[in-house]
């Protein structure tokens, strides 16, 4: 709806929505969680007169149910409430997304359907977005076209279109990734030239990295393209564009540096390499900043530059010249909390396993001592494209237990991290619950090795979400007890339960003609019989939305059904984050922790 505050009058855009089924301009669950990470899907046109919006129909999307049990002792809550969602499971049906865009200064107009390029074939594509597609990426490419990215169901191919407000559409650029999947971006566009975001050859053993490819638009195509930032470093994002100027500005690590993310500038003409602006920056501490971001004002004449790591946030104000103009916010008050706190050794390097070179850092107790014996702590993700290791500035539990339980904490970046070339990057492709869980193993019997003050009988690990699937699968897989004890909160137990777009792109379809083995493989629940005579426990709550919790109750059912003794919380009506028990959730941990260590009554 508009509402035109000259005329005091209300418009209706859209008639087709259907509370839980058919959603306009809004994303539904999947898209929300997945695709945008936001719950709009309506895009103005830069001169504010055309909306494109993006319809989502979710009538052959399946329910999922799970039951709110309300207050405790409450007569309004003696029957628990049925709640569903609709929620696309790994091999379901999808939403049917369509985009549309309507004129809104025209209380006449109706919405035009964009239609999205099924079934098209051209020289220059050999393969086709079917009906069960995704939609990606839209924007405005000026104020009378919109652009918008599909891919297909399994999001390996996309196709990028170019769409007139009357619907006319052309193909500009389609693309194809052969190793793995792809990562769709919003082409940025500056008064010669259109960015994107692609993966190219390093020259390195380590692959490709994602570059900022600069294209020509010309015939209604991009063309010519040309990597501005070649080389063994990783684009997280373009920040802006400075037409006027001539320059990119765009966050990235340093070469060999996956945990830092860097500030820098390249000419939009190529003819330079690019430059580092924030790698000179120090922070109060005398460190240098190796973690950063900016926002730009719109002229590009300043931009505020935050430095977050290693150190705590500072914020300065800088001219196009990169000089500083004002000093914002420097968290004095922070820094001086902090320093009234004892804080852990940090210890980072590289450990080699199955041909690739893990990242481990180490955070030891502050009165460290060789001489010692320490217990060893793993906090896993290992998700796919994710990384643990990162130079922000962050304070969590690791920080507690190294410095109240004096534990030795462990962050691995395994096989399937980002950031440092698509060798390792896609080796888990079509494999989730392999290659990261041999990784975390092996580099965990390095480290009990190599050390003589880690005790290899007193080794934990715990992840949640995707570490709660690796935490459980690292416990099955361990067949040398290299882990004494694990928690799993939140987990994936089998990818058959989780949601078709996230986990398509990481394995396929679960059908005997492509993944259904691969899917197999990776079920927990299938491989229980690893967890016998390990301590093991499980963690979830009733309302997740979104690992659900029937996730620990089919894992849950295997190990009771094999006989095999585990320990079970769980947390009645709190969602994914538990954020409602947290106190319960740490003090349970520390319980569990303190009887596979050993500590005292004194601790």
């Amino acid at each position: 709806m508009t509402f035109n505050r000259s005329q005091n009058v209300v418009r209706r855009l859209t008639t087709s929505g259907e509370a839980n089924i058919v959603y306009n301009g809004i994303t539904d669950w999947v898209y929300e969680e997945e695709v945008f990470r936001s719950a709009t899907a309506v895009w103005f046109s830069p001169d504010g007169q055309y909306l494109a919006f993006a319809t989502f129909n979710d009538t052959v999307v399946k329910d999922m149910a799970y039951f709110h049990y309300g207050t405790p002792g409450s007569l309004e809550d003696q029957y628990p409430t049925e709640v569903k969602i609709k929620y696309p499971k790994a091999g379901t049906p999808n939403p049917v997304v369509s985009l549309s865009v309507i004129d809104l200064f025209d209380p006449l107009s109706k919405a035009v359907i964009l239609k999205a390029p099924i079934n098209e074939v051209t020289r220059q594509v050999i393969f086709v977005i079917t009906t069960d597609n995704v939609l990606y990426v839209v924007s405005w490419w000026n104020k009378t076209h919109v652009i918008a990215t599909w891919t297909n169901r399994v999001q390996n191919q996309s196709q990028m279109t170019m769409y007139s407000i009357q619907g006319d559409a052309k193909l500009v650029l389609s693309d194809e990734e052969t190793e793995g999947w792809l990562q769709p971006n919003r082409p940025i566009r500056t008064r010669d030239y259109i960015l994107l975001l692609r993966r190219e050859p390093s020259g390195t053993s380590a692959g490709r990295f994602r570059h900022i490819n600069r294209y020509e638009y010309k015939d209604g195509q991009f063309i010519m393209p040309l990597d501005l930032t070649p080389g063994p470093s990783e684009v997280h994002t373009i920040l802006a564009a400075d037409s006027p100027r001539g320059k990119v500005y765009y966050l990235a690590t340093a070469p060999g540096e996956p945990s830092q993310r860097n500030l820098y500038s390249v000419p939009l003409d190529g003819s330079q390499k690019p430059t580092c602006i924030s790698c000179k920056l120090l922070t109060p501490e005398g460190n240098r900043c190796t973690y950063a971001t900016a926002s730009f004002s719109r002229q590009r004449s300043y931009y505020a530059l935050t430095c977050s790591g290693p150190d705590p946030i500072t914020v300065t104000i800088n001219d196009n010249n990169h000089q500083p103009v004002l000093t914002w916010n420097t968290n004095k008050l922070v820094r001086i909390l902090l320093s009234r706190r004892l804080m852990p050794q940090q210890r980072n390097f590289n450990i080699t396993v199955n041909g690739y070179d893990c990242k481990v850092r180490l955070l030891l107790p502050p009165d460290f001592d060789e001489s010692k014996s320490y217990p060893l702590m793993l906090f896993v993700y290992a998700g796919p494209n994710t990384v643990r290791i990162i130079d922000e500035a962050r304070y969590g539990y690791e920080h507690y237990l190294t410095t109240n339980r004096s534990i030795v904490h462990a962050s691995i970046d395994v096989r399937g991290s980002a950031f440092k070339g698509s060798n390792m990057l896609f080796e888990i492709y079509r494999k989730l619950g392999t290659v990261e869980i041999e990784d975390t193993i092996a580099v965990t019997e390095i480290l009990q090795k190599q050390y003589s003050w880690i005790d290899a009988n007193r080794t934990g690990i715990w992840g949640w979400s995707y570490g709660g699937f690796t935490t459980g699968m690292v416990m099955i897989q361990d067949t040398n007890s290299v882990f004494k004890c694990g928690i799993s909160i939140a987990p994936v137990s089998s990818w058959i339960y989780y949601d078709s777009i996230y986990t398509e792109r990481f394995m396929g379809l679960p059908t005997p003609e492509d993944n259904l083995d691969g899917y197999n493989r990776t079920d927990i629940s299938r491989r229980s019989e690893g967890m016998r005579g390990k301590k093991y426990m499980l963690i979830h709550g009733t309302e997740d939305d979104n690992v659900h919790y029937q996730q620990a109750l089919a894992l849950a059912k295997s190990l009771e059904h094999n006989d095999i003794l585990f320990e079970q919380v769980t947390y009645t009506d709190e969602a994914h984050s538990l954020e409602n028990v947290a106190p319960h959730l740490y003090h349970t941990m520390d319980k569990f922790w303190g009887e596979c260590f050993g500590w005292g009554r004194d601790h």
